[in-house]
């Protein structure tokens, strides 16, 4: 009897090891990870640099952009157009801003010729969450007045 007892329990002990474990509410991945466990994945970086900024035209300005991963960036801010920029990996990239025309009226009314703009870039990462960052450019009237050619 004693037997048959321990030979039923140990049997029911490795039945319970060898199942598949029952995923529950309580289980999620670490810190940084998507996906629900065992299936963790790392999240796709939301990291970018923005470079060197060149005022190639009057009433634009030119900005060179670095992003870790693939995924959608876009520039707003106040009297300009809305830039954006999508991307399948991680590269470098040259990101036009535009003012809008009530921008280049502005402009071409303000004192010393250059507008100043807070512009709000944001990169979301392909199946990431968003990293904003923001940044003043000064737009110019490099010679006579602001146009939108």
């Amino acid at each position: 009897m004693r037997n048959r007892l321990l030979l039923l329990l140990v049997g029911a002990l490795a039945a319970l090891a060898l199942s598949p474990p029952a995923a529950s509410l309580a289980e999620t991945c670490p810190p940084g990870q998507t996906g629900t466990p065992p299936y963790c994945q790392n999240e796709p970086s939301n990291k970018f640099n923005l470079g060197k900024v060149k005022h190639p035209a009057t009433g634009v300005v030119t900005i060179r952009v670095k992003v870790s991963s693939g995924g959608v960036f876009v520039a707003t801010g106040k009297n300009m157009r809305t830039a954006t920029a999508k991307g399948k990996g991680a590269g470098s990239f040259t990101l036009t801003l535009k003012l809008t025309t009530a921008g280049l009226e502005e402009l071409n009314e303000a004192k010393g010729q250059q507008l100043r703009v807070k512009v709000k870039f944001t990169f979301t990462p392909t199946g990431g969450k968003p990293r904003t960052k923001y940044k003043k450019l000064i737009f110019r009237v490099v010679r006579g007045k602001a146009s939108t050619k």
